[in-house]
């Protein structure tokens, strides 16, 4: 739509606008969102709000009339004369009163406004609270009926903390707040005055409607404005009293299930008990926040103990009671341990009461999250408690609160296992995927909280854990089909395994004896998968008990011949990282076992992909007259596959993702495969086998590069292959140097990208120094500089965010070139001018990987080029210009959150040339209206003498800097 006239704004043309809004597709709503923007913002907008509202408009229009009017009041209260502001609250309840029989939706947004009203006028009209209850409390208003001027009143008095902590005001937010506080008394009493009023009477949908509303209102009054804690007891008291009014009466009548109005009204009570007892200030209430504790634990124990069991009826209600305990004793946590250790001996039972319930919780029946919801947020407090022990400083009241906490962990132990016991194949029909999704993360936090258990017992653990495994043998060996004890008692071992490591019990040992007697070809695969992560995770156990190693080999072979092979193959990873030297007597048998994996094609490309490292490991192992033969039986099919590829030309999408495929597989084994196991095989001149494949090779990479220019993941995948090849041979590579430098230089004449920028400094950084491979290493410097200084001439400024990916490679790139070899910048043939130059543009970017990686790159050359004099001639010559660009980026044009990544910069300037940037500052930010005019000179040179004065602390600049972009860009009452 063409830009709205704010002079002159046509209802009839507005209402259309309105009515396409609301009843057109995302397209045209678009369209026609910024053009409504605009209007709702104009000052014309006081006038046709009300014209919006009139009788007999469309249900839409007159919505947006209503947030129109409540827009301008949050947004725009200075454009309101004091001497009009009378007529406006009498307008206001006139509309009010007009849409009291609905809709109720416009009614609503007005009852919003008439809060935000409030909120502006509590200095001029400090009665307005208490005059609002009068007037709809006690039905003033005729021909509107009482359920709905209470409806009003519980609506607009629920607005008014909500609109104290966003309308735009020049009181500051915390007197504002101080203001509004003084009224929570008079909000909380006439709350409570009505919920009590209710409890003897029969609650029809009315009467939970606006119940639920007086609820919610205490609980937002509570959490945006806050009241003290010992004043909060009478209305928590009056809150227990309606949860057990909700629950009660419809378990002990009907079919026991609660219906959805008791769930949402005793939902909100619990949600503003929570809100009450996780005030920021409620610590320091400890005797206060006992008493609370023992109310709701005499209140709704019993609710709890009649739901505890698998799909109960009530289950949401039950979510909410313990989501109030865990959230009571997280924020109470010190005050829970200084209970335990109290002389009062009644603290300690609170203590030991509140515990077990949430000991309760975490061992609700059922498998979570399909036959249960609570146990999951049980989860954390385990975590914190244990954490709260060991912080203590009190050494006799640490020790006392362990001894205190060392069964709960056993028991939990315990209950942990049950917990991760999977759905077994009757029930699976009932779950869906996103349950199944649900479940994994679940056992994960399982596997953490094992964690924590094994802080408190120490070894013991292994003992419990080993004590039901036994009894998970015995189970299966009873009912065969069973399979899902076994497998969770196996996972509870594997989460603790790290711990583990130098152990000389026998329950690891017993644990893998038994790994190895289940006869898995008769269970779940699952039980198989377990089983296969657990060898994986115990392999710094096996590199010191090798005799257990051939088992756990036979194991992992049965594994890559199943359906579980993604978790055979990162057992076997583990094992040849962790146990290699241990595996040399059964390198070519399990070499074998793993070429005849391959060949069966059974696996997924990503495990084919990681076998290749356990491969490339075991090849290592060999004699060196060895290692030929399995390069030619597991390596040269990738290649063929490569060349075939290649000579047919045929760049189909299947075409690519086999080039992919091989080309990873041979990535990974170049990242594993190396002959120089100690320091006497370092000094045996044996040509590394993966020189030996790079040398017979690198035209074929040469040709997928070529082939595959506009790829950029197959480049990537080939530039990677060559990068793991250099990382793990290094100096070793050095034969095959001069073959990369031709084709990364090949590479960069037919596409300067991401991946050939990333080998290039991989290369440079790690030869530069070494001797002989310095003219190559400045040669190819100067390729990567020239190629990517091509591609930035050919790409309009404008479009800089087209190839902001390349830039932000380069820049990354060049950074850590400049940092790790700083001689590279000897070379006085590069271009060090157009460097700078580009990098400013870089910085300027919108994109957050090009801002950090521009600016990286002008810090670290700032800091290096006062040990160059031809650097140093460049930054002093192009100073101001990069000063001018940091402004302008803090001032409009970087996203806010990345502002504070240009102190590094700015530090690296104050350090190596701190007069020049006082200079240039002060002559950049006196430029009137730079960056924006919504700095005046004064505040402007006030920041300047922040920036300059601040030589260090980088945390002090970056906070500088962000208060300077947030006055920049007038965001300053946003962020009161």
């Amino acid at each position: 739509m063409e830009r709205i006239n704010l002079e002159n704004i046509d209802i009839a043309r507005l209402e259309e606008a309105v009515v396409v809004f609301y009843r057109s597709n995302s397209h045209e709503q678009a369209i026609t969102h910024e053009w409504l923007t605009e209007a709702e913002g104009s000052p014309q907008a006081w006038q046709f709000s009300w014209q919006l509202m009139q009788l007999g408009k469309s249900q839409e229009v007159q919505f947006f009339g209503a947030i129109t009017l409540h827009a301008k009041l949050m947004k725009h209260w200075n454009e309101v004369p004091p001497e009009n502001r009378e007529e406006l609250k009498q307008k206001i309840l006139e509309k009010i009163v007009q849409f009291a029989g609905g809709p109720k939706i416009v009614l609503n947004r007005l009852c919003i406004a008439l809060g935000a009203y409030i909120v502006h006028m509590l200095d001029e009209w400090p009665n307005a609270i208490e005059e609002v209850i009068d007037t709809f409390q006690n039905q003033r208003i005729p021909n509107v009926k009482p359920d709905v001027q209470l409806w009003i009143m519980l609506e607009v008095l629920t607005a008014i903390p909500e609109e104290a902590q966003v309308i735009h005001t020049s009181v500051k937010r915390v007197t504002l707040r101080a203001e509004v506080g003084k009224r929570v008394p008079v909000i909380l009493q006439t709350m409570e005055a009505y919920l009590r009023q209710q409890m003897n009477r029969v609650w029809d949908t009315e009467a939970f409607s606006n119940m639920i509303r007086a609820v919610k209102c205490v609980g937002t009054w509570i959490k945006n404005i806050g009241y003290s804690l010992e004043a909060c007891v009478s209305i928590t008291a009056v809150l227990l009293e309606v949860v057990n009014k909700c629950y009660w009466p419809a378990v002990q009548t009907g079919d026991g299930c609660m219906s959805a109005d008791e769930n949402e009204l005793a939902e909100n009570c619990l949600k503003s008990m929570v809100n009450i007892m996780i005030q920021p200030e409620s610590h320091s209430y400890p005797k206060t926040a006992f008493v609370l504790l023992r109310m709701y634990l005499d209140s709704l124990c019993e609710i709890t103990k009649m739901e505890w069991k698998r799909d109960n009826d009530n289950e949401d209600i039950i979510v909410h009671i313990y989501m109030l305990f865990v959230s009571a004793v997280e924020r109470h946590s010190s005050l829970l341990l200084s209970g335990v250790i109290s002389p009062d001996p009644n603290l300690p039972i609170t203590v030991n009461r509140m515990v077990q319930e949430i000991l309760h919780c975490t061992d609700k029946p059922g498998i979570y999250p399909v036959e249960e919801s609570c146990s999951t947020m049980a989860l954390a407090f385990w975590y914190m408690l244990q954490d709260e022990v060991f912080a203590m400083t009190n050494e006799e009241h640490k020790r006392r609160c362990w001894e205190y906490i060392k069964p709960l962990y056993a028991h939990l132990t315990s209950i942990l296992v049950r917990k991760s016991e999977q759905p077994d194949e009757k029930s699976l029909d009932r779950w869906s995927s996103d349950d199944l999704e649900c479940f994994r993360c679940y056992r994960q936090d399982i596997s953490d909280t094992f964690m924590y258990c094994y802080d408190v017992l120490h070894d013991y653990i292994l003992v419990i854990l080993s004590a039901m495994l036994d009894e998970a043998i015995v189970d299966m060996q009873r009912h065969p089909t069973h399979w899902t004890k076994l497998e969770a008692c196996i996972y509870s071992f594997q989460s603790v395994a790290e711990h583990f490591t130098h152990d000389t019990s026998r329950q690891i040992p017993n644990l893998m004896r038994v790994l190895n007697e289940i006869p898995y070809e008769k269970m779940n695969v699952k039980l198989l998968g377990t089983a296969l992560e657990t060898i994986g995770s115990y392999c710094n156990w096996l590199m010191e008990n090798p005799t257990y190693i051939p088992a756990a080999i036979d194991l992992l072979v049965r594994g890559l011949n199943s359906s579980m092979s993604a978790q055979a193959t990162l057992g076997l990873k583990e094992l040849c990282r962790d146990c290699q030297l241990q595996l040399k007597p059964y390198a070519e048998p399990l070499l074998n076992a793993c070429h005849a994996s391959l060949n069966a094609g059974r696996m997924k490309n990503s495990d084919s992909v990681r076998l290749m490292f356990s491969i490339g490991k075991l090849m290592s192992l060999l004699p060196s007259d060895g290692i030929p033969k399995y390069l030619d039986i597991i390596v040269s099919p990738c290649f063929e596959e490569l060349q075939a590829i290649c000579q047919s030309d045929g760049k189909t999408p299947t075409a690519r993702i086999r080039t992919i495929f091989r080309l990873n597989m041979i990535s990974t084994l170049f990242s594993s495969l190396n002959t120089d196991l100690s320091e006497e095989d370092k000094e045996i001149q044996i040509v590394q086998p993966v020189l030996l494949v790079m040398q017979r090779t690198m035209p074929i990479f040469r040709r997928i590069a070529e082939m595959w220019v506009e790829e950029l993941d197959v480049l990537e995948a080939a530039c990677s292959a060559m990068k793991h090849a250099i990382m793990n041979l290094r100096s070793s590579f050095r034969p095959m140097l001069q073959d990369l430098c031709y084709f990364i230089v090949a590479s960069f004449q037919t596409r300067c990208c991401a991946p050939t920028l990333e080998i290039s400094k991989t290369t440079i950084v790690m030869f530069y120094r070494e001797e002989g491979c310095k003219p190559y290493m400045q040669e190819l410097l100067r390729e990567f500089i020239k190629h990517s200084f091509k591609l930035f001439e050919n790409t309009p400024q404008q479009n800089f965010s087209n190839i902001s990916d390349t830039m932000e490679a380069f820049f990354g790139c060049l950074a850590q070139i400049v940092k790790k070899i700083p001689q590279a910048l000897e070379d006085k043939s590069l271009a060090y001018d157009r460097l700078v130059y580009y990098g400013q543009r870089c910085m300027t970017l919108p994109e957050s990987g090009a801002i950090r990686c521009g600016i990286q790159f002008m810090t670290h050359f700032t800091i290096q080029s006062r040990n160059h004099e031809h650097i140093t001639e460049v930054v002093l010559k192009t100073g101001e210009q990069t000063i001018y660009f940091i402004m302008m980026c803090v001032g409009y044009l970087t996203p806010r959150s990345q502002v504070d990544k240009f102190a590094d910069i700015i530090l690296a300037f104050n350090k190596k040339y701190p007069a020049e940037l006082a200079i240039w500052l002060k002559t950049v930010m006196s430029v009137p209206h730079f960056p924006t005019p919504l700095l005046n000179d004064a505040e402007k040179s006030r920041y300047v003498s922040l920036i300059i004065k601040e030589k260090v602390n980088k945390r002090l600049l970056q906070q500088h800097l962000s208060e300077m972009a947030i006055k920049l860009r007038g965001l300053t009452e946003k962020f009161q």
